[in-house]
């Protein structure tokens, strides 16, 4: 580990446990509520073809299995249509509110299944290696190849250390190829202080740079929400509840007024990359300021 890491060794130690906690709750609570969603919708199709074909009564008890058959079916379809979905698309009609109720059960299940991998993934953390690779990333005011970042961080190949910075809601991949990295200036900043809240190490000392050259108002849509083009609507709205919760003003009480604004200038360009992605989200945003 190297110098002044330890400090974010140890934040990290603890935000990885009270994740991993939360994943483990979360997952339970969702698989068990989408298998209550699904039998409750069995039973639903199942009283509907018992009602219909009531009056053929040999048929009758093969009705269930009709019934487990066609949940399961609408269950995979949903799911399916969730996971290659890449934009909520504009419905004048309001049909998109019915396929939302639908797609209430294989949601939760979807969630779940994510909770469960992202609970696994955690628990496989490099601790000291994602420590040591966020404290040279403070120190730098740009963006970074792969390849200087793995001169300071050996420990792990790129593919797994990606993997695993990934799961840290401010780290930014920049570039079609993913292979540039940088902090969510909010984070960086945090960061610092936590390095300069060690009393024994020194803080790592930023880059003779004295701009930064990524501003959040230049990064592309993708690129603030720590994205790939070919990203679903889902994990769109995931990744901007994910980076959002970095610039909240909480995090940056004990901090100076500089880093409460930069926050919020950050905040405001994660609100127009997900207008811009989401039409959903741009139409409210448009309805509320027309209102005004």
């Amino acid at each position: 580990m190297n110098e002044g890491s330890e400090a974010i060794a140890r934040w990290l130690e603890q935000k990885r446990r009270a994740n991993r906690a939360s994943a483990a709750v979360i997952s339970v609570v969702a698989l068990g509520s989408g298998a209550g969603v699904f039998l409750l919708a069995t039973l639903l199709i199942y009283t509907v073809l018992t009602i219909v074909c009531g009056a053929f009564s040999y048929s009758i008890p093969w009705l269930g299995l009709v019934a487990l058959g066609l949940t399961v079916g609408i269950f995979a379809h949903s799911m399916k249509s969730r996971q290659d979905e890449r934009q909520l698309g504009l419905d004048p009609m309001g049909f998109w509110i019915l396929k939302d109720i639908c797609s209430f059960g294989p949601r939760l299940i979807l969630e779940g299944l994510r909770q469960v991998r992202c609970c696994g993934q955690l628990g496989e953390l490099n601790v000291a290696a994602c420590a040591r690779a966020l404290a040279y990333l403070a120190g730098q005011n740009a963006a970074v190849t792969w390849q200087d970042l793995m001169l300071h961080c050996p420990q792990l190949a790129w593919s797994h250390l990606r993997e695993q910075l990934s799961l840290l809601d401010g780290v930014l991949f920049l570039g079609e190829d993913l292979e540039r990295v940088t902090l969510m200036d909010p984070f960086r900043l945090r960061l610092r202080w936590m390095l300069d809240q060690e009393p024994t190490r020194p803080r790592p000392e930023p880059t003779p740079q004295a701009v930064r050259v990524y501003e959040p108002e230049t990064l592309g849509a993708f690129e603030i929400l720590g994205l790939p083009p070919s990203a679903s609507a889902m994990e769109i709205k995931r990744a901007f509840r994910k980076r959002v919760k970095e610039c909240h003003p909480d995090l940056f009480a004990g901090m100076d007024q500089q880093a409460k604004a930069l926050a919020e200038r950050w905040t405001k360009a994660l609100n127009a990359a997900y207008a811009t992605l989401n039409p959903r989200h741009g139409r409210a945003r448009s309805s509320s300021t027309g209102q005004r």
